[in-house]
């Protein structure tokens, strides 16, 4: 979907902002703890291999993979998302629960529990027990029904992977470094970029699930100007809906590449929870095709 249709497509909005989800996971049991001794670094194949995906909306990258016998499974590939997610009727028979984590839906915190399912593989990766979370994902319905999953980043994290929207396929392995680049910051939780918001520094979750900039606006303080809000949605998750306000920024660049200015303010954040997070940067912000993120050495790069 174009920039210049968000503003007059209220559909459109809520749409963009449904698969902002799963920012971060606090572990609260040993046993969620000893699920990293199965970790998708030690247990993938070192196989280079790339894989077709569909666009949904213009945004969502949705692609195939097994858990199990299960195959086919149209899975959504998030990297704003900390853990990755599984309908519960496809988890029958094999989880083994883990423990509970605290996540981030908006501006609320959940206490959501962490199962264990078998023999998940997305193209070369392989992961004998992957923790995953359990959710019927209906509040995808209008912009991505059928999906299945959600692959975050305890999975993505595992290797250096290629993002090319004019061929529609991800490229699992080593890629050359494209014309652009900035250095990203890769923690437990979530993978974060720092943008220049008219020269004053703002962090922001790099996250392939939403459709636009969505910013914290008590986090921005005064780093935020006076802006008009031309439009309020509401934001669907899985902890249901919050109201937003659309606004056209200032300003926005990442080193040197000026951003997308159209975005979405959320009023409050999520108290006391992850506090050098100022929001959300979706690729499309970056106007660009073919992405690369190579997490050995910490770089996203574009063109």
């Amino acid at each position: 979907m174009k920039w210049e249709t968000l503003g007059r497509n209220r559909r459109g909005w809520i749409g963009m902002l449904t698969t902002m989800m799963l920012l971060h996971g606090l572990m609260e049991s040993q046993a969620v703890a000893r699920a990293g001794e199965d970790s998708p670094a030690r247990s993938e194949s070192k196989k280079s291999e790339s894989i077709p995906f569909v666009l949904r909306d213009g945004y969502l990258i949705v692609v195939e993979g097994r858990i199990g016998p299960r195959q086919h499974l149209k899975l959504m590939i998030d990297t704003g998302s900390t853990h990755s997610v599984l309908r519960p009727d496809l988890a029958e028979h094999q989880e083994r629960v883990q423990g509970r984590v605290r996540t981030v839906n908006l501006d609320q915190v959940l206490k959501q529990e962490l199962v264990e399912v078998d023999d998940f593989q997305l193209g070369p990766i392989r992961i004998p027990r992957l923790p995953i979370l359990l959710h019927d994902l209906g509040y995808l319905g209008l912009t991505a029904p059928g999906i299945d999953g959600i692959i975050g980043l305890d999975v993505l994290r595992s290797r250096r992977f290629s993002i090319d929207f004019g061929r529609r396929r991800i490229a699992f392995g080593s890629s050359l470094p494209l014309q652009h680049s900035a250095r990203m910051e890769l923690d437990e939780a979530c993978l974060t970029v720092d943008i220049l918001m008219v020269n004053k520094p703002v962090r922001l979750v790099l996250d392939t699930g939403v459709q636009s900039i969505l910013l914290y606006r008590d986090r921005l303080g005064d780093r935020l100007p006076e802006l008009r809000v031309e439009q309020q949605i509401q934001g669907a998750s899985m902890a249901g809906s919050a109201s937003l306000d659309v606004v056209t920024l200032p300003r926005m660049q990442l080193s040197g590449t000026n951003l997308k200015r159209r975005a979405a303010l959320l009023r409050n954040s999520p108290v006391r929870f992850m506090p050098q997070v100022d929001g959300y940067l979706s690729l499309t912000a970056l106007g660009a095709q073919r992405f690369t993120f190579d997490f050995e050495n910490s770089i996203l790069s574009w063109e």
